[in-house]
């Protein structure tokens, strides 16, 4: 019931994604769709999924990047460190079924964070701040984890 509560609203910015919140949402969704292959790479090559140093530059950036556009630091802050624990429970629990062989291994190789993964994070950031410049309102780790619960494997 929590989830129902919480999926709701989501699914209705998504279902009308003409204006800044419903690009907001559909970027939330893009971003999060990404963590299964973060998951990969890292359970491929045995990093950590929590890189506290990696969360709190990509913090500052989005909060400078923010500020430039007219907008709270501390609101910035709060909605990409939301959307970071989002894909955090995405990858750990990707992994988790992957070391106790609960689901298959992807079918192609790890994708390398840096070239790959990240400059399309990258610029789905910039996308966000942009629709939060135009008034988009942040979204809730609740709304965030609704829309990541679709990025969950499947047991």
């Amino acid at each position: 019931m929590k989830l129902r509560t919480a999926i709701m609203p989501v699914l209705a910015v998504l279902a009308g994604c003409a204006g800044p919140q419903g690009e907001l949402a559909s970027l939330a969704e893009r971003r999060l769709a990404l963590s299964p292959d973060i998951a990969w790479y890292k359970h491929s090559n045995d990093v950590p999924v929590y890189d506290p140093v990696r969360e709190t530059s990509v913090l500052q950036t989005v909060m400078a990047a923010g500020q430039q556009q007219g907008l709270n630091p501390d609101t910035v802050r709060r909605f990409f460190a939301a959307e970071m624990e989002a894909s955090r429970r995405i990858q750990w629990e990707w992994i988790e079924g992957w070391r106790k062989n609960r689901i298959a291994p992807l079918d192609r190789p790890a994708q390398d964070l840096g070239a790959y993964v990240r400059p399309q994070i990258d610029e789905i950031n910039a996308r966000q701040i942009s629709a939060m410049a135009r008034g988009a309102q942040p979204l809730s780790v609740a709304q965030l984890s609704a829309i990541g619960a679709r990025f969950l494997p499947k047991n």
